[in-house]
């Protein structure tokens, strides 16, 4: 690595850690410089952070300087600038590599047109609120909001992006405090900061990034700060017991302007979703702002005034740091919320009701005066006026005689079943019988020398249909 000069950074062509060569120099602030280089490795552009050659390296300002980079990982927000790597070098000078950005600062917008658009500017403060109710979650304050640390950028739908830099003096739940040793690595800038934050940044808590937000805002729309002050002192004097400037440009602002910048913290908004909601209005795009507010209160896990839902997710309670209090279901599915009792015992006796009635059917279906008739038989004898009984499974029937139409063809004495099938396909209809009964013939004399035949019964069933006396 070749000598880092103050403020400039390296020079051009130099290579860095083997791989990566200096383009230019992006900017520098109170402790480091930011420079442009390219991977050589993977052919990309990025940006790399280092400490100023004229910061002292100790502890403390290579604690302040990797502070940034961890709470800045954590944050998966699109609205934070991304970290690639960490690290030392040789010398023991921190850097970190970080994903290379095309646009400006805030800053600069408003060096080069003045003020913005009020739509515009609520556009982007909206998307400062979404990186910051992350940062918040997480326990996270900022302390060190300004337009210099809101970059804007493109997507690659031309849409504005703005990114959330410089988390270096950014205090989290846990972690060692820096101390105040120089006029330099004071903790935020004046023009921006709370009261409280004014007295002790230590003691301060979200509620002092919306402060500085507010404080944003106003700047944005109005072009010039909220409080006009010559020195330090008087702007500490100014913040802590005299009202801002009144708003001119965009006076519908001044309900928001005067909850971000109210002196008691407890007047304040008590959380970034608050102030997202109202903002949400004066938005360009009602729809867009509606979702990003509702995602700011999933985000944070608060109630949404609108009654919307508003749970946290389980993976935003693990990172809040109570992990055991988490259950991920194995498969996310709606279920039916339980009915309640009354209605569970009407469709009880609903049910009962229709069974019944199912049962009483069959029953009346089964009866035996309600059964089918059985099909009437028909004798079928060759000739007309044969008789012929037909058995049935139950009992044997005796049929009268009738008269068969001689085209019916000739059926044998079977089964029942048979017999039945065989009337079934006669094509006319029996007739009724004749009531007189048929005349018995005479045998004649045996002829001589021949013998008697045989004594026949006296009573034929077969030629007394309606049976013997």
């Amino acid at each position: 690595m070749t000598e880092v000069q103050a403020g400039r950074g390296p020079a051009r062509d130099t290579i860095l850690l083997g791989k990566y060569r200096v383009e230019a120099t992006l900017g520098f602030g109170g402790m480091g410089v930011v420079i442009k280089a390219h991977n050589m490795a993977i052919d990309e552009y990025v940006a790399i952070k280092l400490l100023r050659d004229d910061v002292r390296i100790d502890q403390a300002n290579i604690a302040r300087f990797l502070r940034e980079a961890k709470n800045a990982v954590k944050l998966k927000s699109e609205h934070v600038a991304r970290i690639r790597d960490v690290g030392t070098f040789d010398d023991g000078r921190p850097y970190m590599v970080m994903e290379l950005l095309e646009g400006a600062d805030l800053g600069r917008v408003l060096l080069d047109h003045g003020k913005l658009e009020r739509a515009r500017a609520v556009d982007l403060v909206l998307q400062a609120c979404d990186a910051l109710a992350e940062a918040h979650a997480l326990g996270i304050v900022h302390r060190d909001i300004k337009p210099t640390n809101l970059f804007v950028t493109l997507r690659r739908d031309d849409s504005e992006l703005l990114k959330v830099l410089d988390f270096g003096i950014s205090k989290a739940r846990e972690g060692p405090e820096l101390s105040l040793t120089q006029t330099s690595s004071m903790l935020g800038t004046p023009a921006y900061m709370s009261p409280e934050q004014m007295r002790s940044a230590r003691a301060v808590d979200p509620r002092s990034d919306i402060w500085s937000l507010g404080t944003v805002l106003y700047e944005l729309v109005e072009g010039r700060a909220p409080f006009d002050a010559q020195n330090f002192a008087e702007l500490c004097v100014m913040v802590s017991t005299e009202p801002y400037a009144p708003l001119r440009v965009a006076p519908e602002l001044a309900s928001v302007i005067d909850r971000c910048l109210v002196k008691r913290v407890e007047e304040r908004y008590q959380d970034i979703s608050e102030l997202a909601f109202a903002l949400q209005p004066f938005a360009s795009d009602p729809e867009r702002a509606r979702r990003s507010v509702n995602r700011i209160y999933r985000i944070l896990g608060t109630e949404h005034p609108d009654g919307r839902d508003s749970t946290p997710t389980p993976f935003t309670l693990a990172r809040r740091g109570d992990p055991s209090s988490v259950v991920i279901p194995r498969a996310w599915a709606p279920t039916m919320p339980p009915a309640p009792a009354k209605r569970r015992w009407t469709l009880f006796a609903l049910l009962l009701v229709l069974l019944g009635a199912a049962i009483g059917a069959g029953v009346w279906a089964m009866s035996p005066d309600k059964a089918a008739p059985q099909p009437a038989a028909a004798p079928a004898a060759a000739g007309s006026g044969s008789t012929m009984t037909v058995e049935q499974p139950d009992a044997a029937v005796v049929v009268e005689p009738v008269t068969v139409d001689a085209a019916v063809p000739e059926v044998g004495i079977g089964s029942a079943d048979e017999k039945r099938s065989a009337v079934k396909k006669s094509p006319s209809p029996p007739k009724k019988p004749s009531k007189k009964p048929p005349v018995k013939q005479k045998q004649p004399p045996p002829a001589a020398g021949s013998e008697p035949p045989p004594p026949k019964p006296k009573c034929d069933v077969w030629d007394n249909p309606k049976g013997c006396t």
